[in-house]
């Protein structure tokens, strides 16, 4: 009884929902006949295609095309672009994406120049996805970048929400899991309380992320939030991923009684995809081998294999479950036919996947037979996968504790006490984890060598091989230590630098509003954090490449100032290295130099140009920053404000000579010693 209920109240759910929409529609044609003005027509006409969506092009196209013969009559810019908008949406659908960026560019052309912010941000937004559609992520989270802080400041949840995902999405694209964790994260505030199903979507998001992470406790913490704001309808998916977690979590009798009642309902009333359906069977057939009833666990499994929809990976394991089952049971030959067919799927259909339960398997079936060379080589791959996925896991678990303090410091005014507590368990994590790190990584090479000495007694040539192995992994562990200790000393000195800024800057803090305060800090400390950026983004953690870390920079700076003047801003930097030392007071020169141009040097002109120019001469380099502004006087030059006296602070701090012309415009020009590295 209670499962008819289910079925009766999801379907009248999904015929109150198409009946909602139809009522919304019939609505707005009505106001559409009341409008007096072409441009309230024109809005409601824009209100019905985005009704219309993707649900409808036909009629999206019809409506979209009204909007096109108004805004011709009245000759209305934003109702074009509105039409634009639509139009691009359409050939977003149909897949014609180099036509859908065109329009969209051509729509957020038209808003940005009529100064309608939020239909601007809308259209930034679909040439986004239009850059992911044609694969050009890059350019996809140059232009979300660029025009987020924008969205901040008008406050637009909707799209602030969407800029977040997209930079999420784009970020799990690129395997950056903590990133891609962080952007799905910051949606959440956005989100209002009537809004339970998009909160179910993105907790669902940072769960498969923890999941990713191996931060199990934490995902399962997640799914039972997304479980909570899920509709009935919606429940089967979700509750077949926290099954999943379950197992992965040992808590297998859970997992168990979770999948078979999603399994009975969906046998009554059909109500999920078949490769649903299958994750489902895949999860039973899991608890059930965990719980050692091998019987159900091969009646489950073979439902999985059966399919042609199972997720290859899926099928994979159920292979190497079937070959771990007959195993135990001492049924070597038919032990070795699953496992030799796992990997012949493996191979041939999925060859970027790899499965460690897959290698260990066999491993253990050769070593079985006496096939010891064969046992060792796929011993071998295990333990570079585990060595492999467990440095994975550790960096992006590190880069998401880097990443979530670099917000924290940006998003707050810390105190100093607050700042060194938190670097300090910030390193204190770090350690302990290290320490789990090298302790794995010395039991998997006492395992290998005594793996050896006991299957290999008759092969006493590969002692040395081993031995070789063992020191080249003592090595690597000595290297990234050293490492390791070094990223602890530059966040120690760049956090010593931020304190020595917040201080020298409290100095002027009389002449500041609370709100300059801040975003001149905010400047000044991301253009350290972008020189961290471009380090931990290259294959080289001792050298920054200055000309990409001047274009990020430069592209920082003119975000904030979205719409001020037509200010041109040149920037001529070679191919040129420095390291951290050298780039981060480099970068506080430019970050004063441009932001006072932009502040001081174009008060009563209405466009202007500012030019930066980095030019090497043998180990020599010369600095040049000018504009064609008013020019900055005597007086100031010579006066003790904190922008000129921090320049001249960091000039004395690389040993430089600097100077300032202001005979045409403003010009500093600064000399100093090579110190690449």
């Amino acid at each position: 009884m209670k499962n008819i209920t289910v079925a009766i109240f999801i379907f009248l759910t999904h015929t109150i929902v198409f009946s909602q929409n139809e009522r919304q529609i019939d609505s707005l044609l009505v106001e559409l006949g009341n409008h007096q003005s072409f441009v309230a027509q024109i809005n409601t006409l824009n209100n019905i295609c985005l009704e219309y969506d993707k649900n409808n092009v036909t009629k999206l196209a019809l409506y979209n095309q009204k909007i096109l013969e108004l805004a011709r009559k009245h000759n209305y810019e934003i109702g074009f672009g509105l039409y634009y908008l639509n139009f691009s949406g359409i050939n977003l659908y149909n897949e014609r994406y180099n036509v859908a960026l065109e329009f969209s560019k051509k729509a957020a052309a038209i808003f940005i120049k009529n100064k309608d912010i939020n239909n601007y941000l809308i259209a930034v937004k679909e040439i986004s996805k239009d850059y992911i559609a044609l694969s050009d992520n890059q350019k996809s989270k140059l232009i979300i970048n660029q025009n987020l802080k924008l969205a901040l400041n008008h406050k637009n949840n909707d799209i602030i929400v969407d800029f977040y995902r997209l930079l999420g999405d784009i970020y799990g694209y690129q395997d950056s899991i903590a990133k891609s964790l962080i952007y799905y994260k910051k949606v959440l505030p956005f989100l209002s309380e009537d809004k339970s199903l998009a909160k179910s979507h993105f907790f669902q998001k940072v769960s498969d992320q923890y999941t990713n992470l191996n931060q199990n406790d934490k995902a399962i913490t997640y799914i039972d939030l997304s479980i909570e704001n899920r509709e009935t309808n919606y429940q089967f998916l979700v509750q077949a991923k926290k099954a999943l977690i379950l197992n992965r979590l040992s808590r297998h009798n859970r997992a168990l009684g979770l999948s078979l009642e999603n399994y009975k309902s969906i046998l009554k009333y059909k109500m999920t995809s078949e490769w649903q359906y299958n994750l489902i069977l895949y999860n039973i057939a899991n608890a059930y081998y965990n719980l050692k009833k091998y019987k159900l666990a091969i009646q489950y499994i073979d439902k999985v294999i059966d399919s042609k929809n199972t997720i290859p990976e899926y099928k994979i394991e159920c292979f190497v479950i079937l070959s771990n089952i007959y195993f135990q049971v001492n049924k070597k030959k038919e032990a070795r036919f699953y496992s030799e067919k796992a990997l012949i799927f493996h191979d041939s259909l999925y060859k970027k996947f790899e499965n460690f339960e897959l290698y260990s398997n066999i491993s253990k079936i050769e070593e079985d037979a006496g096939n010891f060379e064969k046992a060792l080589y796929f011993y071998q791959k295990q333990v570079n996968y585990t060595s492999k996925k467990n440095a994975q896991i550790n960096n992006e678990n590190n880069l998401l504790l880097q990443t979530d303090f670099d917000v924290t410091l940006k998003d707050y005014n810390i105190k100093t006490l607050e700042e060194q507590k938190k670097i300090k368990t910030i390193e204190n994590k770090k350690q302990k984890e290290l320490i789990t790190f090298i302790g794995i990584l010395l039991s998997i090479a006492l395992v290998s060598v005594f793996f050896y000495v006991k299957t290999n007694k008759t092969i006493k040539n590969k002692n040395k091989v081993i031995e070789n192995e063992k020191i080249r992994t003592q090595k690597s562990l000595v290297e990234k230590e050293i490492l390791l200790k070094e990223i602890h000393h530059r966040v120690k000195n760049n956090m010593q630098m931020v304190i020595s800024l917040l201080k020298i800057q409290s100095l002027d803090a009389k002449e500041l509003t609370v709100e300059d305060f801040i975003s001149v800090s905010e400047a000044r400390i991301n253009s350290m954090v972008l020189v961290h950026e471009n380090l931990y983004q290259s294959q080289n953690l001792s050298k920054v490449d200055f000309k990409e870390y001047m274009n990020n920079l430069i592209t920082s700076i003119i975000s904030s100032y979205q719409g001020f003047k037509k200010i041109e801003l040149r920037i001529d930097v070679n191919e040129i290295y420095f390291d951290v030392q050298t780039a981060i007071p480099i970068g506080l020169i430019i970050n004063e130099l441009v932001n006072n141009a932009y502040k001081h040097a174009f008060k009563n002109k209405e466009k202007g140009l500012i030019l930066i120019q980095l030019v090497q001469n043998d180990d020599k380099y010369m600095l040049m920053v000018c504009d064609d502004g008013l020019g900055i006087t005597d007086h100031q030059i010579n006066d003790k404000g904190l922008g000129l006296e921090l320049v001249k602070l960091l000039v004395s701090q690389i040993k430089g000579v600097s100077q300032i012309d202001n005979s045409n415009g403003t010009r500093f020009t600064m000399q100093f010693q090579n110190v690449i590295l």
